[in-house]
């Protein structure tokens, strides 16, 4: 509302609050106001708006706009006419029962006066009636009173003609309006929806300077804090979104979409997930204490937790060991497999691979004949796992390592300054645990969780347990089994070498690979056929079952001088490899001379023959001068040529034993990283084979502190760019 240029002295009074007229002559002398004559009747000064401060201008305008309100909001003369926007404020619960309450007491009061008269002892009677509890409930309703507002309560009532009349009004009148300009909203609304979710506090400082910036007039702060708690009320979904972002406003405005799973048998639905446990394990591989992974199957129907696993951190083998247990407690295969939309859940493991299409190789659930749900990302009501797994903190609590389900639960020991805690915490024993107790302890809490009844689900009373037991499958056979067992395995292509296939830093090796030098396809479980994997072709075309070198002392792990200083076992692997590699090469002579004979020797003689008969008949007699010189060229003797042929084949055996690179131990390295990475570069990149001493240093620097630590992570992402390059090859 813009001010008037000038104001006369009564109209100052008003707006500033002022008794009388000197109040404001007093304070136009303190701040130098400028005035001129009023015309007009009556005469007097009008005061010149601009020469005043700027906070006094400020109060003159608030002062305006407030009573602008009241005549715009101004209740009606008779209360009996109530407008429906009234009535709605006044029939709250609360006002609506006190309202009812105070016409029981007037109707109490006046069956009083029809008794005993309505004199103003007989009054005075009542309302000591009244005060000394005769009519309880409603002295705790109403409280006390006097006669004289029991009369103006049955006048209200008689005009009204209703018990609304009785309803306190207070708040009523101004309900839902306010003085605040779609200007202050938008100011007010500019701050309080940052993202960086400003309180109330702060929001109120900073738009009322930015009001007093704009020269409009300043709300007090319970005006915007009861427009924010109003705007929050009403828009609440605009509030969570701008604040809190799109998660917070899918789990606290965005409706639920719920399913009936009494529309599923047992296994039609399985849920997977993966939950960090909210205690510490120790972890075997580390011997450090660490927050396990369970990565768990749970039956939608049923309610029941099937197949689970726990490791170090959700990955494919994990979820590969309890997918295996889930059909086997199922005893049958899911018919649809819902799954989590992590990483280790999209692997290619799971999803199949391009370049193994053609052999029939396809994804892990399409093989064993289940389709697979991926769940939507942030949306945690996408996943009913979800919700067990708050249930499983029930279990996790009571652990001696509990770390918290988060950051404000977290126990006093670990807090900051609470060393009573932590010294209560190692007097008591507490410690992580193991592997094996925590899988004691999950495994029995999921029992005691099958047998629980659940009265709040669609189970309505039974157990997980009994319903899954109705349901279950008849159990799978031997070539389902088998089968399983199959396709739970790991793919991966690796080229043959002369020391046969390399998985995972092991040699598997096979007479099969022996005479074999091309990518293949091998598939294997690390965990439950850790010595052996099945190769096959890249066109699904089965090959054999390599076996761990080293494990199956396989011309691996020999004594440098087993003859010497070797025990009679070291010996006799020693006299095992030497035969072994022996009966390969009998056998590859075998077969070349087989060859031979057949095939090799026949078309060379004949092809010799043709070209001696050739050579004769095209060539002209030779000279006489070259008779005589070949004629008088010294013969060599049978010793002579005998050594020669030897030279000649030891040369060529050490041209065909030589690398094709150069060994790192003939070269100048400013560190070992640099060494490393030279070797790398020939063993991947390059795809050449190393010669013993630098595969053996390569591994020894691999298991260095310094490698694990620096260089680990990129040369494992560069190990598995070469190998897809290969693969894709």
């Amino acid at each position: 509302m813009a001010l008037k240029e000038f104001y006369t002295t009564r109209e100052i009074a008003e707006l500033l609050g002022f008794s009388t007229m000197r109040s404001v002559f007093l304070r136009a002398e303190r701040e130098h106001w400028q005035a001129r004559e009023r015309i007009g009747r009556g005469g007097g000064k009008e005061w010149l708006v601009s020469s005043m401060p700027e906070e006094t201008r400020v109060t003159i305008r608030t002062a305006e706009e407030k009573q602008a309100l009241a005549v715009c909001s101004a209740p009606p003369a008779q209360f009996s006419a109530l407008s429906p926007m009234t009535t709605t404020a006044i029939m709250d619960d609360r006002r609506r029962y006190k309202a009812l309450a105070r016409a029981d007491l007037v109707r109490q009061y006046l069956a009083w006066q029809r008794k005993y008269g309505a004199t103003r002892v007989q009054k005075n009677e009542f309302i000591m009636a009244y005060g000394a509890g005769a009519w309880p409930k409603l002295l705790e309703e109403v409280g006390p009173v006097s006669w004289q507002t029991l009369e103006r309560w049955k006048l209200e009532q008689e005009r009204a003609g209703s018990v609304l009349a009785l309803a306190d009004k207070r708040g009523v009148t101004h309900k839902g309006k306010t003085m605040l300009t779609e200007e202050h909203k938008r100011v007010i609304l500019g701050h309080i929806l940052n993202p960086n979710g400003p309180n109330v506090n702060q929001c109120v400082r900073e738009v009322q300077k930015k009001f007093k910036v704009l020269e409009i007039s300043i709300p007090s702060e319970p005006t915007i804090r009861r427009f924010v708690r109003r705007y929050m009320e009403e828009c609440f979904d605009e509030w969570t979104l701008f604040r809190e972002g799109k998660k917070a406003w899918n789990d606290k405005c965005a409706i639920s979409l719920l399913r009936d799973w009494n529309l599923v048998g047992v296994g039609d639905v399985v849920i997977a997930d993966g939950h960090t446990l909210n205690f510490e394990t120790l972890n075997p591989a580390t011997g450090k204490p660490t927050r396990m992974t369970i990565v768990l199957f749970y039956d939608g129907a049923s309610n029941c937790p099937l197949g689970w696993e726990i490791m170090p951190s959700e990955n494919v083998d994990s979820i590969s060991a309890a997918f295996r247990r889930t059909c086997i407690m199922l005893g049958k295969f899911p018919r649809v497999v819902y799954l989590d939309n992590g990483r280790a859940f999209r692997a290619k493991y799971f999803k199949g691979c391009a370049d193994f299409e053609q052999a029939g190789f396809l994804g892990l659930y399409r093989d064993l004949g289940c389709s697979v749900i991926h769940a939507w990302p942030y949306h945690g009501q996408s996943k009913p796992i979800e919700r067990f797994f708050g249930t499983f903190n029930d279990m996790e609590v009571w652990m001696p390592s509990y770390t918290g389900n988060d950051i404000a639960h977290k126990p006093a020991r670990m807090k900051r300054g609470e060393d009573l805690h932590r010294q209560l915490y190692d007097k008591l024993g507490g410690r992580p645990l193991t592997l094996e107790e925590t899988h004691t302890q999950v495994a029995r809490w999921f029992v005691d969780y099958a047998n629980r009844p659940q009265h709040r689900t669609h189970l309505h009373g039974r157990t997980p347990g009994d319903v899954f037991m109705e349901g279950r499958g008849a159990g799978l056979t031997q070539q389902d089994m088998e089968k399983l067992a199959l396709f739970m395995m790991q793919k991966e292509v690796r080229t043959i070498t002369k020391d046969g296939i390399k998985v995972n830093g092991r040699l598997y090796w096979h007479e099969t690979l022996y005479s074999r030098r091309h990518p293949v396809l091998v598939r294997y479980d690390e965990y439950f056929s850790p010595y052996s994997v099945l190769v096959y072709t890249l066109d699904g075309e089965p090959l054999c079952e390599a076996k761990d070198r080293e494990h199956y002392r396989i011309a691996s792990g020999l004594h440098p001088a087993a003859r010497i200083l070797g025990t009679a076992e070291q010996q006799e692997e020693l006299r095992a490899g030497i035969e072994l590699k022996k009966g390969l090469e009998k056998s590859s002579s075998a077969l070349m001379r087989g060859i031979l004979q057949a095939s090799v020797l026949p078309e060379t003689q004949a092809r010799m023959a043709a070209l001696k008969t050739e050579t004769t008949e095209l060539l002209p007699e030779e000279p006489k001068i070259a008779k005589v010189l070949r004629l008088s060229a010294p013969k060599a003797t049978p010793e002579e040529e005998a050594a020669l042929t030897a030279a000649k084949e030891q040369a060529r055996a050490e041209l065909d034993a030589a690398p094709s690179y150069t060994p790192s131990d003939l070269m100048r390295w400013k560190d070992s990283q640099e060494r490393y990475a030279y070797l790398f570069g020939v063993k991947f990149e390059q795809k050449l084979e190393l010669v013993p001493a630098d595969e053996a240093w390569m591994t020894a620097y691999e298991a260095t502190p310094e490698f694990e630590r620096y260089l680990k992570n990129r040369y494992a992402a560069l190990r598995e760019m070469y190998e897809q390059n290969a693969c894709s090859a």
